[in-house]
């Protein structure tokens, strides 16, 4: 029965989502945009631009200092994060050694190489229309597939919006920072367990004085009900493996389209969804229920671009 409730609740939740997107839009333009400093930077400045969006977001900065507590919750991110497969570009044989040179360039020529962080960018050779970001063991590694550059279309701007949204998840700590918000959420599950347990231990001494009075029980399978839950805790913290949440990759796009809106080119952002979305793209994330469809993030962006009068409300 508890299941079955937290099962209805969850499902309510993301109908609603979905049942009003625009209002989700809103909520998340108002969480997760760049701060206005950001937006102030002129125009092809996109070294000023990333080092200023990256200064001033509030909640990158907000859990950098909680997970130097190094506790519970933040002790379990950092360990679970240090055990995901590392890519080392040194070793790595799927790299196009060719590209590697115009790898470089765009970083430059992005601004990231001036940044001081530890990322880098490669093609590797697959036959998958994807760009993705892995960790390396000091960083993070962007990676574009070569069947994704040879896609029709393709240009040096629509490049510029893969390699900044990946920039993005990479920057943003979003693999470290999802698994802290998964082991905060499985602390606050055992703690709703540990409550049910013993409202299960209350209700089965009130059926021991019930049958004693002569009084039938109501029929509810109570260890059932604490079975599921303590499943439910247990399976909760074994979801996530480079699964990024709807929220980090609208997060991930809105950075990458405003930072190709510093080079006056936005528009280019959606083009590039649009030929992931000509490729099936959407099939790679099947099996993963609250990943956005290509539709609706080029949905997110076209709102975005709508709503000019909307921004960041934890500057």
């Amino acid at each position: 029965m508890k299941k079955t409730i937290l099962l209805l609740v969850n499902f309510c939740i993301i109908f609603s989502a979905y049942a009003n997107p625009e209002k989700e839009y809103k909520k998340i333009i108002e969480q997760y945009d760049i701060a206005d400093e950001a937006k102030a930077v002129p125009r092809n400045s996109p070294a000023e631009f990333l080092e200023t969006a990256l200064d001033n977001n509030k909640l990158l900065a907000k859990f950098i200092k909680d997970i130097q507590k190094n506790k519970g919750a933040e002790k379990e991110a950092i360990q679970k994060t240090a055990e995901l497969p590392r890519f080392y570009p040194q070793y790595d044989p799927t790299i196009i050694a060719d590209m590697q040179g115009c790898c470089d360039t765009l970083l430059a020529n992005l601004g990231i190489a001036e940044l001081g962080i530890n990322c880098s960018l490669h093609v590797v050779q697959s036959e998958e229309i994807n760009a993705y970001t892995a960790l390396t063991e000091n960083g993070f590694a962007m990676c574009l597939t070569s069947s994704l550059l040879t896609q029709r279309g393709i240009s040096y701007n629509i490049l510029m919006g893969y390699i900044a949204h990946e920039f993005a998840h990479g920057a943003l700590m979003h693999h470290i920072r999802r698994f802290y918000a998964n082991a905060k959420e499985y602390r606050k599950q055992r703690l709703l367990g540990n409550i049910a347990i013993a409202v299960n231990a209350a209700a089965a001494g009130a059926e021991a004085y019930a049958a004693a009075q002569g009084v039938q029980p109501s029929g509810t399978d109570y260890g059932a009900v604490v079975n599921d839950i303590e499943q439910e805790i247990k399976t909760s913290t074994h979801k996530y493996f480079f699964e990024y949440s709807r929220e980090q990759e609208y997060e991930a796009d809105l950075f990458a389209f405003r930072f190709l809106e510093n080079f006056g080119c936005g528009e280019d952002f959606i083009n590039g969804l649009r030929i992931l979305g000509a490729q099936q793209y959407d099939s790679i994330y099947s099996e993963y229920d609250d990943h956005p469809t290509i539709q609706s993030r080029i949905n997110f962006i076209k709102f975005v671009q709508q709503h000019p009068e909307l921004g960041n409300k934890k500057k």
